[in-house]
């Protein structure tokens, strides 16, 4: 997500470097974008596929927690460090995934038990995203208008999730989610049309970071619709 970032455009960005430098830095960020979706699909298969380690998990929640920020913030700090800033990138997308796997398997366990709810959100998912990102490439506009909206839609989706943990109201949680799943779509826009313009060419990592946010979140977002539809 873009507010993760920098949001404002400079001198030294990638756009405004060679045509071959560019083609890298595009390339190095989806390839870890992809790639992280591969350890987050890992983590999240351990834990499914493990109960002891899955309960441990659940267990020490708190725990969790905090390695779960604490690998974030060193992510977000050593995005510029070569070597070291992929693999606590990776590091950090293979503990999401642990993180990820208790929504999948609520998520199973509403509709019969079965993953196929996962598999058909995740495909919604990446041909979502797919879509709006070559939309972007090819249209070449510049989508970062859309910071106000998905800034206040981003706070207003945390404060009426708040309320919700105190309230639990079922029609509140689907409605989160739909106006989730429109939000980081706009996020995906974003966020595409941003890093070449905030980013400077040796921080593929935080541009891959912030579209792989985005693509979590719509995805929980989306399997959320999906399990409930299905409840």
């Amino acid at each position: 997500m873009g507010l993760l970032t920098q949001d404002q455009p400079v001198p030294s960005s990638v756009v405004s470097e060679d045509s071959a430098t560019q083609l890298s830095f595009i390339q190095k960020v989806y390839s870890l974008f992809l790639l992280g979706l591969v350890t987050a699909t890992m983590g999240a298969v351990l834990t499914i596929s493990n109960r002891d380690f899955a309960v441990a998990v659940l267990s020490h929640y708190w725990i969790g927690l905090i390695v779960y920020f604490g690998v974030f913030f060193a992510c977000m700090a050593l995005r510029k460090t070569p070597g070291i800033n992929i693999v606590v990138l990776l590091g950090f997308t293979f503990v999401s995934g642990i993180f990820l796997s208790p929504a999948l398997m609520v998520a199973a366990m509403r509709t019969g038990g079965s993953f196929d709810v996962v598999y058909q959100a995740a495909g919604i998912t990446g041909s979502i995203f797919i879509g709006l990102t070559a939309f972007t490439f090819i249209s070449k506009k510049d989508f970062s208008f859309l910071g106000g909206v998905v800034t206040v839609g981003l706070f207003a989706v945390i404060g009426i999730m708040l309320v919700n943990l105190f309230v639990q109201s079922s029609a509140a949680s689907l409605a989160i989610a739909w106006i989730s799943s429109v939000l980081f779509s706009l996020f995906i826009l974003y966020d595409t049309s941003r890093i070449m313009r905030t980013h400077e060419s040796d921080e593929y990592v935080s541009g891959a970071l912030s579209l792989y946010l985005d693509f979590i979140n719509l995805f929980l977002a989306i399997l959320r619709i999906l399990s409930s539809r299905r409840n």
